[in-house]
């Protein structure tokens, strides 16, 4: 295997734990917390990531080739078990950051001119689980 094939890997790997993760932590804020701003605010900084991966260069096309789940190594990981909703909402946080820098340090091999939007994007993404979790802290204290 190439050293651009598997960072190609590491970039499609992570851009979909990030997006997944921060599928679940939208929909976490839309349907549990009932918050249309904290939905918005996950929802937005999903599609910001989405935006940046395709600025990559490297096409939605040469991800999939890239990509080889039954050999990945990974696979057989076990899940977390979570006990709630709250703890789903910070367990897919932790995961899309994760991802984040990950696609951020993948960046500066792959395109380092777009390594800094994808830090700003984790950044954002500290701020956007801080504004859930203190609105989950709310809603709890009602």
């Amino acid at each position: 295997m190439t050293a651009r094939t598997s960072l190609l890997r590491l970039i499609d790997a992570n851009a979909n734990r990030a997006l997944e993760g921060l599928r679940v932590c939208e929909d976490v804020a839309r349907f549990h917390l009932g918050s249309p701003r904290a939905f918005r605010q996950a929802r937005a900084l999903r599609h910001a990531v989405a935006q940046a991966v395709r600025r990559l260069p490297a096409t939605p096309v040469d991800l999939v080739r890239a990509r080889e789940s039954r050999r990945d190594v990974g696979r057989r990981a076990p899940a977390a078990r979570v006990a709630s909703l709250d703890q789903l909402l910070l367990i897919n946080f932790q995961r899309a950051k994760e991802a984040l820098r990950a696609l951020e340090e993948g960046a500066r091999l792959a395109a380092p001119r777009e390594a800094a939007a994808f830090q700003r994007l984790r950044f954002r993404a500290y701020e956007v689980e801080r504004a859930l979790l203190l609105t989950l802290d709310a809603l709890r204290h009602r």
